[in-house]
């Protein structure tokens, strides 16, 4: 549910007590490691609460391989939006390498579950970001690495032709994504003429919500140009914990804040450019028992949605 439990695609570091002080030492000279735990939430980062002489921190260290556009996404949204401060980043020949601010809080992803609903009051801090991210001029992001990708018309196909892809969907569930996706080509063309800045991981397990009910934003690496509609797909992917109450709200919230207002059918547009996201995490050649339960999951609740 709500992605909890998915398993890791790539093992937490294993890092040592001495690179450690040696990190936080090149940050300040000052600072002194007393100790240190893993956050086990996520797929690919790692992640550690360090405990200072000086206080707490978040570390995270990002494979060197990897697109990774946290630090200048920041620079982005840091003045715009609630984000952690990024104190110190650098990069050796293994990994690149944040500290950012600790926020004492708890994932909205949890208080979701917990509460079995999205609280209104944080679901429009929330819109309000969404908005606020892709009103970024495209002049500002030019800094940006970008992957090159092939015609988005072309995506869900190439998804479904994939092996590992079509090893997960039996042939029926396969045959009807393939007649939605066909009958619903014209949604493609109206997704991409939405293009904007994006987080390209707007969960709420990237939404960390403090002691004040403030919701802070984080996990930036990912952040791009591409679809606004991803963005508000990924958010509201577990339909059954949004009531149409909060559907409206966001809309009217988002579009409140927008450069860019939403189109009428954005719900529907949102719901289908999230399909291509279940459809490429099957193809992972990963064993992965849990988290392609709940794509095909996923997957089965798009298609229910238009009755497929």
């Amino acid at each position: 549910m709500l992605d909890l439990d998915w398993e890791r695609s790539i093992p937490i570091i294993d890092i040592k007590f001495d690179d450690l002080n040696s990190i936080f030492t090149e940050y300040d000279k000052a600072l002194t490691v007393t100790d240190f735990s893993a956050i086990q939430l996520g797929c690919r980062n790692s992640n550690f609460v360090v405990n200072t002489n000086k206080g707490k921190f978040l570390l995270r260290i990002v494979n060197i391989g990897d697109l990774n556009n946290e630090n200048v996404a920041y620079e982005l949204v840091k003045d715009k939006i609630k984000v952690p401060n990024l104190l110190f980043h650098t990069t050796n020949h293994k990994a690149k390498i944040f500290i950012y601010q600790y926020i004492s809080g708890v994932s909205l992803q949890k208080i979701i579950i917990d509460s079995n609903q999205c609280d209104n009051s944080l679901l429009e801090q929330v819109a309000r970001a969404a908005a606020i991210i892709h009103n970024t001029p495209k002049e500002k992001t030019i800094r940006l690495e970008e992957i090159d990708l092939p015609p988005f018309d072309m995506w869900y196909q190439y998804f479904l032709d994939n092996s590992m892809v079509k090893s997960q969907l039996n042939i029926e569930l396969g045959e009807r994504i393939q007649r939605l996706v066909f009958d619903k080509q014209k949604l493609i063309s109206e997704i991409d003429e939405y293009q904007s800045f994006i987080h390209c991981d707007f969960r709420p397990a990237n939404m960390l919500v403090d002691e004040n009910k403030q919701v802070f934003f984080v996990d930036w690496e990912a952040a791009c140009t591409g679809h606004s509609l991803a963005d508000i797909g990924q958010f509201l992917r577990y339909r059954s914990f949004f009531k149409d109450t909060n559907i409206r709200l966001f809309e009217q919230v988002y579009n409140s804040f927008a450069n860019r207002k939403l189109p009428e059918n954005w719900f529907e547009l949102s719901l289908f450019r999230d399909l291509v996201n279940p459809l490429q995490l099957l193809s992972s050649n990963q064993e992965a028992p849990l988290r392609n339960t709940d794509l095909v999951n996923i997957i089965k609740a798009t298609l229910a949605y238009w009755g497929y």
